[in-house]
């Protein structure tokens, strides 16, 4: 285990190189570049917040923040699994020609995931910073811990599902259509406070997305850290992965190079 480590930090240098060279890929001959990161989910924002603010009775002023808060982290929750899917397809040609881990190219992808979703963060906070100012200095204090747990998230979910898809070409389409179930069954767009059954709120209590959202919705929105449960939830939800990660290296890696 330490020797594969070993290797993934050797070669830190290879993989943030393609991480900037997918970056610099991903705004190429666009004329806003990286501003399309806060401009796309501020247009969704103000569609969803006009069109559900109206069906669930909602003042737009408060729940444009909400919306916008869990269309950021749903969109870095949906990259990892969807996006995550092509990690190592993508990679072919460098994984011929080197032999480094495996785990390296989605640890990439994630690197990309989270530099996108760091750069439409400051749309949240220029939002907060004229509705409720006061949220900000914790957002300061408790937002970075809240970053790096969704980026240790998002690396072993990446890296479970670009083995998976590599194996089973198949997986791509089915996880477009769990990300789409689970979207109805998360609060990304709707608090469960709305929900009139407690049954309803109980399971959505039990949903991990909940807990993830609550990491950036807790500071940003209501000016408090993050309750413990919501870090219990994250943790236990981040050990499950890297355990089912690191028995898919053992497991499958070594007859991955098959499968391409």
């Amino acid at each position: 285990m330490l020797d594969y480590l070993n290797g993934i930090w050797n070669a830190r240098h290879f993989w943030r190189h393609l991480a900037q060279a997918e970056l610099r890929y991903k705004f190429r001959r666009s004329k806003l570049g990286i501003i399309w990161t806060m401009i796309y989910p501020l247009l969704l924002t103000a569609m969803m917040a006009v069109v559900f603010g109206s069906l669930f009775k909602q003042p737009v002023r408060e729940f444009a923040p909400y919306v916008f808060s869990g269309l950021l982290t749903w969109e870095f929750l949906v990259s990892s699994v969807i996006g995550g899917c092509q990690s190592l397809l993508v990679s072919e040609a460098y994984i011929k020609q080197y032999k480094h881990p495996f785990a390296i190219y989605p640890l990439k992808t994630n690197m990309v995931n989270i530099y996108t979703f760091l750069l439409a963060l400051p749309g949240l906070a220029l939002w907060i910073l004229f509705i409720r100012p006061a949220n900000l200095l914790v957002g300061l204090l408790a937002m970075p811990l809240s970053i790096l747990l969704i980026f240790m998230l998002g690396w072993p979910i990446v890296l479970v599902v670009s083995f998976l898809n590599l194996k089973y070409r198949d997986f791509g389409q089915v996880s477009g259509l769990l990300m789409q179930l689970i979207w109805y069954g998360s609060p990304v767009f709707y608090d469960p406070k709305m929900l009139n059954s407690p049954t309803l709120i109980a399971v959505l209590e039990l949903n991990p997305v909940t807990h993830i959202l609550n990491l950036v919705r807790a500071p940003i929105l209501y000016g408090q850290f993050p309750a413990l449960m919501d870090y219990a939830f994250v943790l236990a939800t981040m050990l499950f992965f890297y355990l089912l990660a690191l028995f898919m290296i053992w497991r499958s890696e070594k007859t991955l190079i098959y499968y391409f």
